[in-house]
């Protein structure tokens, strides 16, 4: 039987490893230190008094009384609060924790993990959109955690992959914790709760925001350990300039079953043409989607290469050895919706 057509064509990742093994390790000190404080802050300070007093410095100036409300303000402002290092702490973790998404992003698709919902780039954009903060890192910590699963394989069938019961009781805490925060200042400085009940509010947000803190911890860990094993598995490259650029395919000069590219089957038929969608296994026939999701080269002619999924051409491309993403030409519309060898 004549060479394996596709033998030549390697699987080129998207992007390089980059190790994120000592973030995951800053991240786990900062989030205990954060833990700690979020429960010690709302105990030790007094904000509780001092949203009341707010609610009372606001009623002074609707009812013009000027002076007491500046007085009021004036005294509020110059309350020193013993806990602000929770603020640093916090704003610290948040910009690692950033940083630790986006490089994990990257090695998903290092790692061949493809078509996630957001790019690595929403790592950072996710938490400054308004109202989709709510949702969208939820979604970038749920695809992580589901492309970094052992069983998952190149391409985009880590998507079928089970959610973790972790990330959303991660994620659940973390948003009730956040509410709470914000409801406390909010009830107290508009009246609808006194001293004592806007306590109990800031005390039982600071609590919640502890356990989302180490579950975090836990999401982290998990996600860059499984990371790494894949890594260890099928290593991704480290450097762009090694990033595999696949070679053009080889085409069978006759039509006869040859060796399916795909490796999903023993033969698949070659009709001169292109590649059908028979396939044998142990020599029994079936049917099979006709190309196997791989790199190939690009239908349109803009680019070298581009990836098809085993459905659709998508807008990952690359050219010269490296990667880029064409939006005009990754939608599989077009008269370049046929697959490859068709």
């Amino acid at each position: 039987m004549t060479e394996r057509p596709g033998d030549a064509v390697a699987r080129a990742p998207y992007d390089v490893w980059r190790p994120t093994r000592s973030l995951a390790s800053w991240l786990t000190g900062l989030l205990v230190v954060q833990a700690a404080g979020t429960v010690v802050a709302p105990i030790a300070s007094n904000q509780s008094h001092q949203y009341v007093r707010w609610h009372r410095a606001f009623d002074a100036l609707l009812d013009g009384r000027q002076q007491e409300a500046d007085r009021i303000f004036n005294e509020a402002n110059q309350s020193s609060d013993a806990t602000s290092w929770v603020g640093l702490v916090a704003l610290a973790t948040f910009v690692l924790l950033i940083i630790w998404m986006w490089r994990s992003a990257h090695n998903a698709r290092a790692l061949g993990r493809t078509s996630p919902r957001l790019s690595p780039g929403w790592a950072i954009g996710s938490w400054f959109v308004p109202i989709a903060n709510v949702v969208l890192p939820y979604v970038l910590y749920s695809d992580l955690w589901r492309s970094s699963d052992p069983a998952s394989t190149h391409g985009d069938g880590w998507r079928t992959r089970p959610g973790s019961p972790l990330v959303r009781l991660f994620w659940a805490a973390y948003v009730v914790g956040i509410s709470l925060a914000f409801a406390g200042p909010v009830l107290a400085i508009t009246g609808a709760t006194g001293q004592s009940a806007t306590h109990t509010l800031l005390v039982t947000a600071g609590a919640v925001s502890a356990v989302a803190c180490l579950l975090n911890i836990l999401v982290i860990r998990e996600i860059t350990g499984r990371q790494e094993a894949l890594q260890a598995r099928d290593p991704a490259p480290t450097e762009r300039g090694s990033l595999r650029v696949p070679a053009a395919p080889i085409v069978p000069d006759r039509p006869g079953w040859y060796a399916d590219p795909g490796d999903q089957f023993d033969h698949r038929y070659w009709d001169g043409t292109g590649w059908t969608e028979h396939v044998s296994r142990a020599g029994v026939p079936d049917t099979a989607p006709v190309a196997p999701a791989d790199w190939y080269p690009d239908p349109t002619g803009r680019f070298q290469w581009r990836y098809w999924t085993g459905s659709e051409w998508t807008e990952h491309v690359s050219r010269g050895g490296d990667l880029y993403v064409d939006l005009l030409g990754g939608d599989g519309s077009g008269s370049h919706n046929s697959g490859p060898g068709t």
